[in-house]
């Protein structure tokens, strides 16, 4: 691979930024997709009609929905500050 492939394959394009993708943010996207393939199979079990594209888009439904949920359940809110907080203090 060429400097530039590799310097053009470090860049992840979101719809607002440009972003240098670290190994970090690779290991975390990765970790991201995975669990969301996981989620959409489990979605596919609920409707095996669903074809995997239409199963990625209620997938898609679900987490944009997530906030509005977790408003409602304090604890859930307290788990997820905790979670990061731990996170926060294994940093390196």
């Amino acid at each position: 691979m060429s400097t530039e492939e590799q310097i053009q394959a470090a860049i992840v394009v979101y719809p607002e930024t440009i972003v240098y993708a670290s190994p970090e943010l690779n290991h975390a996207t990765e970790l991201a997709c995975n669990q969301l393939n996981k989620f959409v199979d489990y979605i596919q079990t609920l409707d095996t009609e669903l074809e995997r594209h239409e199963a990625i888009v209620v997938g898609a439904a679900i987490l944009q929905s997530l906030p509005t949920w977790f408003e409602d359940n304090p604890d859930i809110v307290a788990a997820i500050k905790a979670d990061c907080q731990a996170i926060r203090a294994n940093r390196q």
